[in-house]
């Protein structure tokens, strides 16, 4: 049922192995799993090693472990958090590109949202602040492109808003050198920079929520060409 594991970085390694398991339906919810030392026997790992992953998994709230009877696959379309999709992405190669299309999808539907509410709540001097970092010829188009996300995220006053770009930035941040690889996306976000602050200054929450809305729009079929193409890091 299982694969042997190599030696390096057993945990992580098991970990991920189940994950993929569980997402791609081999191991479906409700699905007890073997004891542990014939689990343990199949990967060719010690006992220590193996309980040390079903922890994670327990975490993740992909297993549960019910006293004196085994060790469950739990539905993770019930229980699975943020933390679960950042772990399916390295779990589960096969399926990175179909998981970047639905996050990019997210991700338009929720930051417009994000930009309209900093749009009412952002102050001059905090304008003021960005447009000099934005100014900043020391600073990448990378760092200029995430320090306006980050800006409109903070300003929004939104916890959550805050939390999910974090998660954004940290999935899509490694695609960032191939998607500004390109002078037609260098400009497209300059343009984007520059209009977004005016909608900002202004406190024009539709026009931000639509500038934003649409630099997202590109920006995802961008990506999309790239991933098809062959051309996005794996």
């Amino acid at each position: 049922m299982f694969s042997k594991i190599d030696k390096i970085n057993l945990t992580d390694k098991i970990t991920r192995q189940m994950i993929s398991k569980v997402i791609s339906g081999f191991l479906k919810p409700g699905d007890k799993l073997p004891p542990e030392r014939e689990m343990a026997e199949q990967m060719a790992v010690n006992r220590h090693t193996l309980r040390e992953a079903l922890r994670k998994l327990e975490m993740l709230e992909l297993v549960s472990a019910r006293q004196g009877d085994g060790i469950y696959v739990l539905d993770y379309r019930d229980s699975g958090s943020i933390d679960l999709l950042k772990h399916i992405l390295v779990s589960t190669k096969e399926r990175t590109s179909e998981i970047i299309h639905d996050l990019l999808r997210i991700r338009t539907i929720v930051i417009p949202e994000m930009a309209a509410t900093s749009a009412e709540k952002v102050t001059s001097e905090e304008i003021n602040n960005i447009k000099n970092l934005l100014e900043d010829p020391s600073k990448s188009i990378i760092d200029r492109d995430f320090a306006i996300h980050n800006f409109i995220a903070r300003t929004s006053g939104n916890i959550f808003f805050i939390i999910l770009l974090n998660f954004f930035n940290e999935i899509f941040r490694p695609h960032a050198a191939v998607y500004f690889s390109y002078d037609e996306n260098i400009n497209s976000s300059a343009r984007f920079h520059k209009n977004i602050i005016d909608a900002l200054k202004r406190k024009d929450s539709r026009k931000a929520r639509s500038i934003m809305s649409e630099a997202l729009l590109y920006a995802e079929q961008q990506m999309i060409n790239n991933m098809e193409n062959g051309h996005e890091q794996s």
